[in-house]
């Protein structure tokens, strides 16, 4: 795979979003995208994030205990691999690459075709910062950067 990634925006609202695990990486992902007003599904054996049970409060998401099934990326337009087991997570982001579905593998700096990037958004822009070797702090550092830039200018 490597790691170059095309950065792009893309319009979630309305599009079925799976995330399969409950722990606190998957419980950030789904604060991000939840403001996009897509439909999201999480599917895990357990709830390892305490806060997840403030998530089941929207009605834009659904949770099912049980294990993840091929199925169940039926009519699915991407998907967060955030479960504990780095095989899991390799063996569904492949899965979904050989189906053409977007995924995130919280695991890995490479198994996936899309990663996350840091966001600043103001009245006047939204900004995205992603790092080449997918290293996630540094982006939240250059973010914040720009951030206090911006924000000294208004």
């Amino acid at each position: 795979m490597g790691s170059n990634f095309f950065p792009v925006s893309i319009k979630l609202e309305g599009k079925n979003v799976l995330v399969i695990g409950a722990g606190k990486i998957a419980y950030r992902k789904i604060e991000t995208i939840i403001k996009q007003k897509c439909n999201i599904k999480v599917i895990t054996k357990s709830i390892e994030e305490n806060r997840f049970e403030d998530l089941m409060n929207n009605k834009k998401i659904s949770l099912e205990i049980k294990e993840f099934k091929e199925e169940d990326l039926e009519n699915i337009f991407l998907v967060i691999a955030a479960t504990s087991n780095e095989k899991v997570n390799r063996d569904i982001a492949e899965l979904c690459m050989n189906k053409n579905i977007l995924v995130n593998n919280i695991a890995s700096k490479d198994e996936m075709n899309l990663r996350f990037s840091s966001i600043y958004e103001s009245e006047d822009f939204q900004i995205s910062v992603s790092t080449k070797k997918g290293n996630p702090k540094r982006a939240i550092e250059i973010k914040n950067l720009i951030k206090e830039f911006l924000e000294k200018e208004e």
